[in-house]
């Protein structure tokens, strides 16, 4: 059997062709499409819902202005698209397929395709630079602030895009097995820098506190300005870990299955856990907004007063009708 260097062309052909599917794979298919049309409904209004509450904190909170919160602005951005624009697509994909013999589009299906690497590759290029930005903390210590500029990020995060667009337009163009090479070969660098910087904070940390202790003769206030910025450094990299972990976790059975496919070969059963796979990936766009609010204070008190704003002014604008009546 030849590798499966056209993985693209197999997947249209079982969006579009279920005449060439067996009975029981065909029951075993539109049982999934079900079950994956109704998953994607719901996690992409959480998914929309959630980050669009988080980039209007972002937006709106001038104290959230940094660059770190920049960077989960970003990544903030790709999960709206991702349950805006992709799972919409999704959904839309598994109705033309259940509903009509001649399956979704391939209009439908390439633009979901081109958004889907998109979304991807930014994400992974964010979350990578929120990683590096982490260690530059450490390293940098008083310094970051003056080398480490929002503006500058902004071009970073600039940069993540055009580089997935480049990857978008590329699979447009290109879809040997090279193509799936290249792109498993940038998840595989991006994942390895992200784990190197945590190394490297851990290191670090490991350092300064060893360092913190030993230094007996220092005074009270500057080791207490030591241990305050080793604390809250500690707590920003192992909250941005969590969101570089969650990622991983749910990004990486879907480069697994799809590795298998390349070297196996195509069949339904491998179809149905690719496009699973692909859906645990989208769900992890519901999941960020909910770390956002879980580890990082300061978004998590940023959302309540801005979900809290609207009922304060009703509220005070019913008492005072109440004691002008």
């Amino acid at each position: 059997m030849e590798f499966f260097s056209d993985l693209r062309n197999q997947i249209y052909l079982l969006n579009t062709n279920h005449s060439a599917i067996s009975n029981g794979d065909l029951a075993k298919l539109r049982t999934f499409l079900i079950t994956n049309c109704v998953i994607n409904a719901c996690t992409s209004f959480s998914a929309a819902f959630g980050n669009g509450i988080v980039l209007m904190t972002i937006w709106k909170s001038r104290s959230l202005h940094s660059p770190s919160n920049t960077l989960l602005f970003g990544l903030a951005l790709t999960d709206f698209s991702v349950g805006t624009f992709i799972q919409p697509m999704e959904v839309a994909k598994c109705l033309f397929s259940l509903l009509t013999k001649e399956g979704s589009p391939k209009e439908l299906n390439s633009a979901f395709d081109v958004l889907s690497v998109i979304l991807s590759g930014a994400s992974l290029v964010i979350v990578t630079f929120i990683s590096i930005d982490r260690y530059l903390m450490f390293y940098l210590h008083m310094r970051y602030q003056m080398i480490v500029t929002t503006k500058k990020v902004i071009v970073f995060i600039a940069f993540g895009f055009l580089t997935a667009g480049l990857l978008g337009l590329v699979w447009t163009l290109d879809r040997s097995k090279a193509y799936y090479c290249v792109v498993i070969s940038l998840f595989s660098i991006g994942f390895s820098i992200i784990v190197l910087m945590y190394f490297k904070i851990f290191r670090i940390v490991r350092r300064h506190q060893t360092q913190i202790k030993t230094q007996t003769r220092i005074s009270s206030q500057r080791k207490n300005t030591s241990h305050r910025f080793l604390a809250l450094s500690t707590k920003s990299a192992v909250n941005t870990f969590y969101i570089c972990f969650f990622l991983f976790i749910f990004c990486f059975p879907y480069f697994c299955i799809s590795i298998v496919i390349q070297v196996t070969g195509w069949s339904v059963t491998k179809y149905i856990v690719l496009q699973l796979a692909g859906t645990v990936v989208f769900m992890n766009s519901s999941l960020n907004p909910l770390v956002y609010l879980w580890r990082v204070v300061e978004i998590r008190k940023a959302v309540q007063r801005l979900l809290r704003c609207p009922w304060s002014t009703s509220s005070r604008r019913a008492q005072s009708e109440n004691r002008t009546s």
